[in-house]
C-alpha cells in the first residue's frame, strides 16, 4: 500500500509541474476572442497528453512490478484518470461547450492509455532481459 501512495503521488506532483506549466503558456482567454487550432493544439492539448503520459510512467516507476497486472493498471492509471474526470469540471482556457469536453477526455484517457502501453512494453522488455541473461 506505501508503493500505492507513492505512486499516486508521483503521478499527482507530475500533474502539478505539468499543470503549472501550462497554466504560464496558455493565454488568459478575452471574452469573445478563442484560440486557433495550431495555438490550442500546441498550448493546450499536446501539453495535456504528454502531461498524462508522463503521470502514468512516474507512477509505474515508483510501483515498478509489484503485484498484479490489476493492482499494477490501479496504481498507475487512478490518478490520471481522476485528474481528468476533474479537468471537466474546471476548463482551463474557459471553454465550456461539449466538444471542448469531450477532446479533453479523449486526450486525457489517450495520453494515459499510451503511458500505459509504454511502461508495459518497458516492464516485458526488462522482465524478457532478466531471464534471457548470459549466466
Amino acid at each position: 500500500m506505501v508503493r500505492m501512495l507513492g505512486a499516486w503521488s508521483a503521478s499527482l506532483l507530475v500533474w502539478v509541474i505539468g499543470f503549472a506549466i501550462v497554466v504560464r503558456v496558455v493565454p488568459r482567454p478575452e471574452p469573445g476572442v478563442s484560440l486557433s487550432g495550431l495555438e490550442r493544439l500546441v498550448r493546450v492539448d499536446l501539453p495535456w497528453v504528454l502531461i498524462s503520459l508522463a503521470m502514468v510512467a512516474a507512477a509505474a516507476a515508483v510501483l515498478r512490478a509489484r503485484g498484479g497486472p490489476v493492482r499494477r493498471a490501479v496504481g498507475v492509471l487512478a490518478v490520471p484518470l481522476l485528474l481528468t474526470a476533474a479537468g471537466v469540471a474546471a476548463p482551463l482556457n474557459g471553454q465550456a461547450g461539449m466538444l471542448e469536453f469531450v477532446i479533453y477526455v479523449v486526450e486525457g484517457v489517450g495520453g494515459a492509455a499510451a503511458g500505459f502501453v509504454l511502461v508495459t512494453l518497458i516492464a516485458r522488455k526488462d522482465e524478457e532481459d532478466v531471464t534471457a541473461g548470459y549466466w
